[in-house]
């Protein structure tokens, strides 16, 4: 691993880093124009521990053009794409404060008021904010996102958070503000008062592709994960 001072003086060498408010090692690729891979939490397959990393180049989400891509990554990820009815209300997920951080948004609260003021621009939908709960174990046994799309949710909109990973994968329409995963399937905030359903079979290429972006901690050191993610 390397040093603050090694990142500082590194001008040449591509970087690897992970964790979103790694802002040092992050300004320092960009400055110099240099190639940078981030790893962070999957899109799929972790449950009561994270087992699946993401790996995106030169951005903290993939962001980038569907590929096709077979579905037998997806396939062993048992991934739960049941189908919830959409409902009346507009749910936003705000950001955290230190993704505000890398992002340069003044605060999680100044961006909720300011997607408030421009959601009611366009809609007279309840708004409910979906916070992040803090402890892990609440958000993935007692307070499930999941739960919360069933009360009465018709669309989410969000920064860059799985969130929206997790509301398309149960067919839940999305606005994404951000650089999120959701990039592809993301719907525009304009249309928000009545955004179209999603398309299944677009839906099930994105997280074909998606799963070919994530890999175990095994895959990542034998090899695997570099092989695939330079067959672009």
């Amino acid at each position: 691993m390397a040093t603050v001072e090694e990142i500082a003086n590194n001008t040449t060498l591509p970087m690897v880093f992970s964790g979103i408010s790694k802002t040092y090692a992050l300004y320092q690729a960009k400055n110099h124009g240099l190639d940078w891979w981030y790893i962070d939490t999957g899109y799929f397959g972790n449950h009561h521990e994270k087992v699946w990393f993401r790996i995106t180049k030169n951005c903290h989400q993939n962001i980038y053009p569907i590929q096709p891509k077979r579905s037998d990554r997806l396939n062993r990820l048992n991934v739960d794409t049941s189908q919830i009815a959409r409902g009346n209300k507009i749910m936003i997920v705000p950001p955290d404060d230190k993704v505000c951080g890398t992002y340069n948004i003044p605060s999680s609260k100044h961006w909720i008021d300011q997607t408030i003021a421009e959601v009611k621009k366009y809609t007279d939908r309840e708004i409910v904010i979906r916070g992040r709960p803090a402890s892990r174990q609440t958000r993935m046994l007692n307070d499930t996102f999941v739960d919360a799309l069933r009360q009465d949710i018709n669309a989410v909109v969000f920064w860059t958070s799985n969130c929206g990973v997790e509301s398309v994968q149960h067919g839940i329409p999305v606005v994404s503000l951000g650089p999120s995963a959701c990039h592809q399937i993301s719907q525009p905030i304009e249309n928000i008062d009545n955004l179209q359903n999603l398309n299944p079979g677009q839906v099930h290429a994105w997280m074909c592709w998606l799963s070919y972006n994530q890999f175990t901690k095994r895959e990542m050191s034998n090899g695997t994960a570099w092989a695939i993610l330079n067959e672009r």
